[in-house]
């Protein structure tokens, strides 16, 4: 490896520009992130002459500008030979000297795509251009050796790609064990044994017995005027029984051991209303079946909590989600929460008895309840759950203590799954890390330093503190630069709906910038207007 040449990039790459004379929207090409090649692009309907395409051909190497530091780059494959791309994936023929896999394997090792994050310029979108590409250093050996050593990675590749579709078995076959603990929990299987061990204890505290004292707990409430009265539910039928359940269960509806169940409503104003610190606003993407997600959550003003009584969240209630790609997904709210309120996405489940509320939470997103959910979706286009619906699910509802022994069991296999799912996670980085240990071995580490060149004479300074108006967050891009006009990019990121992802908002900002033209960078360096 000492003998090598060390060259630069640009003496081995020549951007083709080849310009489709015919541009077709059904042979375009992209990238995928994180190193998962080139495809074909799905149809779009662009807009005729608003962007020049350029032919492409198989075997040179191709990186998206915007996206190469998240491993948005590959070689055209010979079954897109001839599509095309525009300036923002641009395409390069290689050198004779060197392979274009060579080159591909050079930014893979080590991850080391990840570190030109830094060359990205630009305001509402960052790229990358290969004038900054041809400046990095790569080792250069001969052709043949070369073939040698790349022949030596597909090896190594193959065995990798064998590990992790192992990987991803394991994977499959943990979450059915998850599912199936589940689902033999709330159909009396995981107790079996306890059930014979405690046949007098059963007898006296069965199902029918916990739903008679919550019937009564309900109607005393009824009758201090706590809760509404309700219209009765529906008596259950043969007909509706899903499965067989022990002879000390009962079948019950969801209504019958509610004390609440209500979707939330989002406060009037919409977005307007959220401030910076207040009550905390749940929403659906808060929501998740091991907790809540609060690093990019609302709050709303006391005084709007306070007038929004039917939404507020207590401890121990259980939120469920009843609309969307994240329908049926729940939360137990821990018992120390203080308070909160939901939109209409989230439904909030709460029990009159609360000591059933462990068991009914591993109900709710186990396989049966879940498929339920899905079943009942109102509407042609399947857009939710209906509070009608949600009241007239079945519930298998065993004793108090007959749902200790659930939990208790239930905890234990998923303690277990866990440290397999932790197995799983190592053997995955270990993966990772073998790959990247072969690459480097056998193609050398070039040490790049990254550089940003610039021309202008720099004095140090302190970092720009991020400004933004506290009562308007979490809107609009557009809303928010009509309210303020001109703002600093930080600024509008910080005051978007994504001030904990960068991607997402200079994702947003590039789709208001280049295809609806309703943003422009202004004049002022680093600032931008309404165009």
């Amino acid at each position: 490896m000492k003998n090598w040449q060390k060259v630069k990039l640009g003496s081995l790459l020549t951007e083709s520009k080849n310009v489709s004379e015919y541009p077709n929207t059904e042979n375009r090409i992209r990238v995928k992130l994180n190193v998962l090649g080139v495809e074909k692009r799905p149809n779009t309907k662009d807009k005729t002459g608003a962007t020049k395409y350029y032919i492409r051909t198989a075997g040179q190497f191709v990186y998206g500008k915007q996206n190469l530091h998240k491993g948005a780059f590959g070689i055209i494959p010979h079954e897109l030979d001839g599509f095309e791309s525009s300036s923002d994936i641009p395409a390069f023929d290689v050198d004779e000297s060197c392979y274009p896999e060579w080159i591909f394997y050079f930014f893979k090792k080590g991850n080391f795509y990840l570190k030109l994050q830094t060359l990205a310029k630009g305001v509402g979108s960052k790229r990358i251009n290969p004038e900054q590409l041809y400046e990095l250093d790569i080792f250069l050996p001969t052709k043949e050796e070369q073939k040698k050593i790349l022949d030596e990675i597909e090896k190594s590749e193959v065995i990798n790609q064998n590990l992790i579709k192992e990987i991803k078995l394991q994977e499959k076959e943990l979450e059915k064990l998850r599912q199936s603990v589940l689902q033999d929990a709330i159909h009396g299987k995981l107790t079996l044994e306890w059930r014979n061990q405690n046949k007098k204890l059963e007898n006296e505290n069965n199902g029918s017995e916990l739903f008679e004292r919550i019937k009564s707990a309900k109607d005393k409430l009824v009758k201090e005027k706590k809760i509404r009265k309700e219209k009765s539910s529906n008596q259950i039928i043969k007909d509706e029984i899903p499965f067989p359940i022990p002879t000390s269960w009962k079948w019950c509806r969801m209504q019958d051991i509610s004390e609440k169940l209500g979707a939330g409503s989002t406060p009037k104003g919409g977005n307007s209303v959220y401030v910076s610190n207040g009550i905390i606003f749940l929403r659906s993407q808060n929501i998740y079946n091991h907790g809540l997600y609060l690093r990019n959550v609302a709050f709303i003003p006391i005084e709007i909590h306070d007038r929004m009584h039917s939404t507020k969240v207590f401890a121990k209630d259980i939120l469920l989600n009843i609309t969307g790609a994240s329908i049926g997904r729940s939360v137990l709210i821990d018992d120390d929460f203080e308070t909160a309120n939901v939109n209409q996405h989230v439904a909030i489940v709460r029990m009159i008895d609360l000591d059933i509320r462990q068991y009914i939470h591993k109900l709710i997103i186990s396989p049966y309840f879940q498929a339920k959910i899905m079943e009942v979706q109102v509407g042609v286009s399947r857009e939710g759950l209906s509070m009608t619906s949600l009241k007239n699910l079945l519930v298998p509802l065993p004793s108090i203590d007959e749902q200790n022994a659930i939990l208790e069991k239930v905890n234990n296999l998923e303690a277990s799954c866990d440290e397999m799912q932790k197995a799983i996670i190592s053997n995955k980085e270990h993966s990772k890390e073998l790959i990247h240990s072969v690459l480097i071995k056998l193609l050398g580490d070039e040490n790049n330093v990254i550089v940003i060149k610039n021309s202008k004479k720099t004095i140090d300074s302190p970092k720009r503190e991020i400004k933004y108006e506290s009562k308007t967050t979490l809107m609009e891009l557009v809303e928010l630069l009509n309210i303020h006009g001109q703002l600093h990019a930080e600024d509008l990121w910080k005051m978007s709906k994504f001030p904990e992802d960068i991607d997402k908002f200079y994702a947003e900002l590039k789709s208001q910038i280049e295809q609806k033209k309703t943003i422009k960078e202004s004049v002022e360096k680093g600032y931008l207007e309404l165009s």
